[in-house]
């Protein structure tokens, strides 16, 4: 009896998967080095606009 079910995720050949897989793997390491994100860009955004109003309150 033929199994249609594959164990690989990306391609029907193993080399080819486990590549795959590492290279994805290998982007999300690189990408978890970066320490900036929503946060740090909302702040930026919102000092100045803080401040004028700051400045503008009497």
């Amino acid at each position: 009896m033929h199994n249609d079910k594959h164990d690989n995720v990306f391609a029907d050949d193993d080399a080819l998967d486990f590549i795959i897989y590492k290279e994805i793997e290998k982007q999300n390491r690189e990408r978890k080095g970066g320490k900036g994100g929503c946060f740090g860009i909302v702040a930026l955004l919102l000092l100045p606009a803080a401040s004028v109003m700051l400045l503008s309150w009497k």
